[in-house]
């Protein structure tokens, strides 16, 4: 039995891991690393990632399917007969983006943690996938400042009138009281 139908079975069995605890001592110095940084490269990475994503959905979409599918099928080509060309690990990347629905299954830890940040993440991206891009928006966002810069300066005016136009009045009505006494 080939080991993606093995691991297939094994998913309905909750006693059954797909990784070995020596398997995911390895990410500890990653996941370290990133928290022992103060948080600087870390928030700036995070800032980095949303800036990239709203700059341009769908380019940040196209890049996540096709540099995670060649990354995936990187990582599981050698290891999974089920991802024998590089347009297999296109496929399962692109279905974990909604569904996550495909023929295919990692078998490797790194197949694996690539399926976990595109099935975590992906979803979200494709949500924003027909979002305008940032500089669209911001373009938009400028324009509709200047609008309402230009309606509060017309209401400045037309307070200023009637503040004079107050003022004017109050000034006859005394001139008047003032002739009649």
């Amino acid at each position: 039995m080939s080991t993606v139908y093995a691991m297939a079975e094994s998913a309905g069995d909750p006693g059954a891991s797909l990784f070995q605890p020596g398997e995911l001592v390895a990410l500890l110095p990653v996941a370290l690393g990133l928290l022992a940084s103060h948080g600087e490269d870390y928030a700036s990475l995070k800032q980095d990632l949303r800036r990239w994503a709203k700059d341009d959905p769908i380019d940040a979409l196209l890049a996540t399917v096709l540099g995670g599918g060649l990354a995936f099928y990187l990582a599981e080509h050698e290891h999974n007969p089920s991802c024998a060309k590089p347009w297999d690990g296109i496929l399962y990347i692109a279905t974990c983006l909604s569904v996550g629905y495909d023929n295919l299954f990692p078998v490797t830890p790194t197949g694996h943690a690539l399926a976990t940040l595109v099935q975590t993440f992906g979803p979200a991206l494709a949500g924003m996938a027909f979002d305008a891009p940032a500089a669209e928006t911001r373009a938009e966002a400028a324009e509709a400042a200047a609008v309402n810069r230009a309606i509060l300066a017309k209401l400045d005016d037309i307070a200023r009138l009637l503040g004079d136009r107050q003022a004017a009045g109050e000034a006859s009505g005394q001139a008047s009281s003032q002739a009649s006494g």
